[in-house]
């Protein structure tokens, strides 16, 4: 079982700065592969879970996608 949390972030000089949420950040993503790293292409796709929230899957800035893992 896992959960993620997006971070949400906007360009400032040419650098991605983190930004204030519009929303909640954490939805449950159930299994996700042993392998699968925080803020990496992989991750990036559980921005369009069923779970997450409208705001998250309409987000157009940049962003990253922590997974916490729970045992």
């Amino acid at each position: 079982m896992a959960k993620a949390i997006f971070h949400p972030q906007a360009w400032l000089n040419d650098w991605a700065t983190d930004v204030d949420p519009e929303g909640p950040t954490d939805y449950e993503v159930g299994g996700v592969p042993g392998d699968m790293e925080d803020n990496s292409y992989a991750s990036d796709r559980l921005r369009d879970h069923d779970n997450a929230p409208d705001w998250v899957k309409e987000w157009s800035g940049p962003f990253w996608v922590e997974i916490v893992r729970v045992v």
